[in-house]
Order: structure tokens, then sequence, then C-alpha cells
């Protein structure tokens, strides 16, 4: 057995016979540039545009050159962002072991051809449909039939891509590549096929629709009201209804999400921590239980061999080095066992059965001798309280114990010794100091693990469980108040973070091993460690590619800073499109005109929006990421477009009583008032004030004041007198009290959560 050869596999790419995923789930650079430019919102803001120069009035139409800096820096933000993580991607996606010129390489999944020779072992992700053509492996094929029982392959059986190796090690040969697979006819997406839970997302989606619905109807009816029943001029109709719809449009709170998420996954990438789903950091923020398989995240999963323990005068050391020279397992317990114990005599063995999760053992016959080596309970042999005593004594200086029967006897033990990670204990305290519940999920036994949890000074070590016995509801009722769970299945596993989900909380889970597969995919959100099985990569929302736990709080601080950030700016944006639409509706029914010129909600937007929300997207924001996106938000947006609003009709019921206020001098006092109250809303918003936010507020008054000295003719500002600027003054206050009023209300939080509920 050779495998290929280069002629040949250069023969068979050519051909088209590679295993290349017909489904491209990550966005070419084509795709970003074409999806940013070509949005519902930009093509209303075009239209707007043409309008506006059909008018002549040029200057309103400057709405523009914001949303293409917006548009252009968002392409470049994606675009750099794209090239960082697909590099990181290469380094994460499942690699194949592959027989050619008669050596052993590892190349992309993506590099197989037809008739490739493929070397599988515990963990491996089978990458492409194929046959066994030497050894025998244990098969979980849960992705393609949601089943997860082992099914055993030897030589002359199918293994299917999607599948899984759970134990034992065999050649494949490739059959079928690419869309001939299998799974591709029956499942799309296998890489993360359950929707991402995201509270943001849903919250911007449901904005988007809301807007993308009522903004071209109620421009209709804003036109017809101004121009047919106001009788304004045609050009001032066009320029008052732009002004209305351009101020509706929150385009730069979609763009400031996408930058925000994508800067976040790049920065990570900077920690070695590749972001497989965006989204999946607002979910990590919002985590309030984390479920950690001990292995590879408390400790290293270097293991190593420390004492053998005999009861009998069996060649232990021989008859242990059989068991894994014949089993062919390749995970680190038989690599530490093989490091230790040595062949010195050939046993034949009739049978051999190799470990697996479910079984938690590795069996081999010999004639009429059956030696099963693994955990203590999970072995077919007579009870010894000796040999309990000792585990017991090793449980205690947190090693693990492996047992060792002869035709149901125990004959010996093996000690291992679990090295724990030097961050371990900094990161499990950060974790409890943020109220995050921790529950240590592992297939060893539970004193064990209690023990190591001691050592590293995590306070609830004396709460666990073992669950080798338990029901699935006895687990469940154990589940709430205990936080160890020992000798846990993989079904056990999912069954309880399905249970934590059920019982309201958001849940993370992180993993590496094949037996973590299905509870990673349950999991709001999912981590695994780059040395892990790829399968568990494959499934995973991010992958430590250097697999460090410690990197853990990193993740986390940097989704609560993005979501933060984002929910902390979207008040600005929305406080604009609810000021917008409400003096829509008021200028069908009450007011003659819309109060504002498109250049000034420009200029407005720019200085009270724009700018500080781009500046304030990039702060550190730690805090723990409560309550309703949509309420937390719309908490601010509808009190101060509500206290605005107030005020205007005050400035438009005054006009009309006192006629010495010219509609130019309206528009100015209006103009102050929004830019006053939304300056207080940055202010709200920013605290507590320090050097950057205090200085965005007054960055923000130099420019209105620059703007109104410099420019006044440009912006449609009249001259400021004193009774103009009393006025101001009395109504920028009344729109701030009413702001305060409606806010403390929590009118807004109300009527946000009933939407919630709904969509």
């Amino acid at each position: 057995m050779t495998g290929l050869s280069d002629t040949e596999v250069s023969l068979r790419k050519q051909n088209g016979q590679v295993n290349i995923n017909p489904d491209v789930t990550v966005r070419n650079s084509k795709q970003i540039i074409t999806s940013n430019i070509f949005t519902l919102f930009n093509a209303i803001n075009i239209i707007l545009a043409i309008l506006v120069f059909i008018t002549g009035h040029f200057r309103n139409a400057l709405f523009m050159l914001v949303i293409i800096f917006n548009t252009a820096i968002g392409i470049a933000q994606e675009l750099r962002a794209k090239k960082t993580l697909d590099k990181l991607r290469m380094l994460s996606q499942p690699h194949a072991n592959v027989l050619r010129n008669n050596k052993l390489s590892k190349i992309n999944g993506e590099e197989l051809v037809l008739n490739d020779i493929c070397k599988l072992k515990l963990g491996d992700q089978i990458l492409s449909d194929g046959r066994v053509i030497e050894g025998h492996v244990g098969v979980n094929e849960s992705l393609l039939t949601g089943e997860a029982d082992t099914i055993e392959k030897k030589a002359g059986d199918e293994l299917f891509a999607g599948s899984y190796i759970t134990s034992g090690t065999c050649y494949m040969e490739v059959t079928k590549v690419g869309q001939d697979n299998y799974i591709y006819h029956i499942l799309k997406n296998v890489k993360r096929e359950k929707k991402q839970p995201s509270r943001l997302k849903d919250a911007l989606d449901f904005i988007i629709k809301s807007v993308s619905v009522i903004i071209i109807p109620l421009g209709i009816i804003l036109f017809y009201k101004q121009y047919f029943i106001s009788q304004i001029s045609l050009n001032e109709t066009i320029l008052q209804t732009v002004a209305s719809l351009v101020g509706m449009i929150p385009e730069g709170l979609v763009l400031l999400t996408s930058v925000s998420l994508t800067l976040g996954a790049l920065k990570l990438s900077n920690e070695n921590t590749l972001v497989q789903e965006l989204y999946s950091l607002e979910t990590l923020a919002r985590c309030d239980v984390l479920c950690l398989d001990k292995t590879g995240t408390i400790t290293s999963g270097r293991l190593k061999v420390i004492d053998t323990i005999k009861y009998s005068d069996d060649d232990i050391d021989n008859i242990i080095a059989n068991m894994m020279d014949k089993a062919k397992d390749e995970n680190q317990t038989a690599i530490a066992l093989k490091n230790y114990y040595h062949l010195s005599k050939d046993i034949v063995a009739t049978r051999i059965e190799s470990f697996s999760s479910a079984t938690k053992k590795t069996v081999m016959e010999s004639n009429d001798i059956r030696y099963e080596l693994g955990a203590y309970e999970f072995l077919d042999a007579f009870k010894d309280t000796r040999v309990e005593s000792d585990i017991k004594a090793n449980a205690e200086k947190a090693n693990r114990v492996l047992a060792l029967s002869k035709n149901h006897k125990i004959i010996a033990l093996v000690i291992i010794q679990d090295e724990i990670r030097n961050n371990a204990a900094k990161t499990l305290a950060y974790f409890e100091k943020q109220k995050v519940e921790l529950k240590i999920i592992s297939g060893d036994d539970a004193f064990t693990v209690a023990n190591i949890l001691k050592k590293v000074n995590f306070a609830k070590a004396d709460r666990y469980v073992d669950c080798s016995n338990l029901s699935d509801e006895e687990l469940k009722e154990k589940l709430l108040c205990n936080n160890i769970f020992g000798r846990v299945n993989p079904d056990q596993k999912c069954m309880m973070i399905e249970y934590l989900k059920e019982n309201g909380h958001t849940v993370g889970m992180v993993g590496d091993g094949v037996n973590d597969v299905m509870a990673l995919k349950e999991a709001d959100f999912s981590i695994a460690m780059y040395e892990g099985a790829d399968s568990a990569k494959n499934v995973a929302n991010v992958v430590l590619l250097d697999n460090d736990f410690s990197h853990m709080h990193k993740i986390v601080n940097e989704g609560r800073r993005v979501i933060n950030n984002i929910q902390r700016t979207a008040t600005l944006f929305l406080s604009k499109t609810v000021l917008s639409i409400g003096l829509s509706i008021l200028t069908i029914f009450l007011f003659k005109e819309y109060p504002f010129s498109p250049i000034q909600l420009t200029l407005l937007s720019t200085l009270c929006i724009g700018f500080p929300s781009f500046i304030l997207s990039f702060e550190p924001n730690y805090e723990i990421v409560k309550g309703n996106f949509l309420a937390n938000v719309l908490s601010r947006a509808i009190p101060s477009a509500l206290g605005i609003i107030i005020s205007i009709v005050v400035v438009e019921l005054c006009s009309r009583i006192f006629p010495l206020i010219s509609l130019n001098d309206s528009q100015t006092i209006i103009v102050f008032i929004t830019f006053f109250t939304l300056v207080y809303v940055l202010y709200d918003i920013s605290k507590p004030l320090n050097y950057l936010r205090t200085s965005l507020i007054i960055i923000a008054f130099i420019g209105i004041f620059t703007s109104y000295f410099i420019a006044r003719d440009f912006f449609y500002l009249s001259n400021l007198n004193f009774e103009i600027i009393l006025v101001i003054f009395i109504l920028s206050t009344i729109s701030i009290i009413f702001y305060r009023f409606f806010q403390k209300k929590d009118i807004a939080s109300k009527i946000a959560n009933r939407i919630d509920e709904w969509y």
C-alpha cells in the first residue's frame, strides 16, 4: 500500500476529482464589496440624491458623501479582516492524513482526490466518502443519521463524510469527493447547521424591516401633503421629503455593527483566536453558564504514567503494551501508556476492542483470557475493597487511575498524572467574579476531577456528582445545584446543556474531544481547542489556535466591548430615526412642511451621531451585557425624540402666533434644539465621562458653532439675536426635561419588550 503518486494526483485534479466543498460559507472579496454597495438603504439614498440634484440645490445631497465614506470604510475593514481571518481558517480547517508516494503526510481536506488513501484515528472527522481497506474503527454518524451510537466498521465497510472516529485506527480509500459525497445530498452547511442565537441581529433585522416597510408609503404621503395640500413648490417639497426620508434611515447603525463585529474578530485573531461566527461574540458576552470539559481547559491534556500498582504476578507491563499495540488507539491516554509500557513478548489476540468514550475501556481477548483496561467502574470485574481504597487515595491526589482486569479480576492499577494549566486558577476566578456559573463536565472520575479543581482554588469543588449510574431525570435534579460532573457520557453532556437552556440560561461550552461534539453543537456558544479533534473544531463558533484557555476572558471582554458599544451608539442612530418618523407624521397632520432641510440633518448626524459613534465603538467597555438590546436602546432613543418633537411643536405654534418668527428662524431654532438634546443624550450614554468622551462633546460644540459662524448660509441658518438665543435655551431645556421624564417613566422599555415578544 503506497498511495497515489504525484502524477496520479495531478491527473485527478485536472479531471475535477477533488474534494472541494460546493457550499462556500465564507464570503469572498467580490461578495463583501457588492454586499456593502448594493443595499436597500444605499439604493434609497441614491434615488434621494438624484431627486436633490434635480432641484439644483446640490448642497443638500451632501449626505451622499457620508454614505460613500461609510461604505468605503465598511469594505476596507471587512477586506482587511477577511485577509487575516482566512489565514487563520487555513490553520483550523480539518486536515487529512494521506498516504502518497509511500509517505504519510497531512493535507487540507479540500486537497483530497479520488482514490486517495487516508489514515483515520480517534477524533478525526471523515472528510470524504470511502471504504475501509485495513484496520477497524468505531464511527459516530450522528451528523448524518441523528443517532449518536457508535458503529463498528471493518475492512470493506463504507465510511461517510461528516462522521467522526470514536475508536480505533484504519486506512480508508476515498471513493467519492466534493458534491458526490452522500452528505451533500442530505445536509447543507454541515459545519454549523443551527441558527446562531443573537438578540442584536434579531433587533437590527426588526429595525431594518420596519423602516423599510414604512419609509416609502410615508414618503409618498408626505410629498402629497406638502405639494398638493400645503401648496409648497415642487423643489421645496422634494427637499423636505428627502430630508425626512434621510433622517429615517439608520444606515450608519448597520455599518457600525458590521464593522464592530468584524474588527472584534480581527482583534481576537491577534490573540490566536479564530472567530467562525461573528454574532457568537454577542452570545458569549451574554453567557451566564459556561460548561467546561476538564481535559484541554483546566488541564493541558498531556498525560504521564507515574506508577503501577500490581495485585498479581502477571507481566503487567507486557499485557498493557500488547493492548495498546493491537488496539491502535491514538488518544492522549494511549500515548502516555505507550511511552511507559514496552513490548517484551507478543500475545496473540483473538479479539480486540478499541477504547471509546461510550465504553471507557479497551478490551483484548487471547483464547480464553479476557483483559480489560479502563475506568474501574466500567470494567466487568469483581469489586475489591483494597483496589477501591487505592483508587480513592490516588483520586485525593488528583491523579487519574486506570484499572486492568484479567478474567474479571483486577490485577493492576495504572496511575496517571494530568498536567494542570498554569493559568487555570486565574481564568476560573475571572468567571466566578463575573457571575458566570461554571459547570465542569468530564468523562473522568468525579472525585478525581473535584480534587484537581481544589488545586486551582475552585470555590465549588465540593459540589461534585458521579453521573455513571444516574438517569436523565436524576441528573437534571442535580444539575442546577452542583458544579462538577464526572463519568459523563456524550449523550448526557448534550442533555445537560439542553436542560440548562430550557431553564432560561445562555450556555457556552468549551471542549476539544469527539465526546464533546454533540454538546458543542447544542450550546448557544461553543469553543474548541486547535489540538482537539477535527470534529470538535468543525462545529465550534470559536477555535483557540494556541490551545490557551486563558484567552477566554479576552473573548468575553471583546464580546462585551463590541455589544455594549453598539448598544450605546445605537441610541444615537435610532433617536434620529424615531425623530424623523415622528416629525413626518406630524407634518402630514399638523405642520405645513417638514422642519428640516437635508443639509441640516447631515450636519446634526455628523456632529452628534456619526463621528461620536465611530470613536466610541473602539472604547474598552467590559461591563456585563444585561437586558433586552432593543429595550436598552429605545429607552433613550424614544424619550429624546419625544422631547425634541414637543419643543418643535412649540416652535411651530409660536411661529403661527408670533409672525415675527420667520421660517428660517424657526428652522435655526429647531436645529439648535435638536443639537443640544442629542448632545445631552451623547453625554448621558457616555457617563462616566473621561478624556475621550468629554472631547467628543467639545468637538460637537466646536463643530456646530464653526458651522454657524463660517458656513451659516450654507446650512440655511439665520442670525442669532438675543430673543432667538433665549428661545433656544428655554426650549432645549424643556426638551431635555421631557427626555428625562419619559426615560424615568420607562415607557420606551415597555414598548420595546412588547415588540421583542412579538418578533
